[in-house]
């Protein structure tokens, strides 16, 4: 297993994650766009004493040619609490599509979706966002849109838990053959 995280922010509930698995994956590659949290990554892998499993680069989640040219393909990639964060799908689809030109055929991704939340507007007012402090609006997709675009990508859905409240879900997929 080749573990990808597009954006990881710190890493740390990847590490964790791992680190409770009854299975370790044989490479580890967490990204994300921002510096400081790379920084942060790295300090963290090497607590962990991951050294030689796990590394931490800067990237962009939104560039699909970089992630399509991702040596060694991951077999397993993850995006967690980020497309909701933007509006436009392009950017999503662009994503999407690199991950299934990396992912090879049978490889599994894991992807989160907001379809609802209570707080939006409090969020809106109370916290800025990474995008040069504008105000945090995040974009609900319902899942069955965020099933169609990982579908349009290449990807199978396999299954999905949903949080108590429905605010969350995580949902699994396969790639499909070309």
């Amino acid at each position: 297993m080749r573990l990808l995280d597009i954006a990881a922010g710190h890493g740390r509930y990847v590490l964790d994650a791992i680190a409770a698995a009854e299975v370790a994956p044989d490479a580890i590659l967490l990204r994300d766009y921002d510096a400081a949290n790379v920084a942060a990554g790295r300090a963290l892998i090497a607590a962990r004493g991951l050294e030689g499993r796990a590394r931490f680069e800067q990237g962009d989640a939104f560039d699909g040619e970089d992630l399509a040219a991702l040596d060694p393909a991951p077999t397993l990639a993850i995006v967690s609490g980020l497309y909701e964060l933007y509006a436009d799908n392009a950017p999503v689809r662009r994503s999407l599509a690199g991950l299934a030109r990396a992912v090879p055929p049978g490889g599994l991704l894991v992807y989160t979706g907001q379809p609802w939340h209570p707080q939006l507007a409090f969020i809106a007012r109370a916290l800025t966002s990474h995008r040069g402090g504008q105000a945090w609006v995040m974009r609900r997709r319902t899942q069955a849109e965020m099933d169609a675009l990982v579908a349009e990508a290449g990807f199978d859905k396999l299954e999905q838990r949903t949080g108590e409240a429905g605010i969350f879900t995580v949902a699994l997929a396969r790639r499909r053959s070309a």
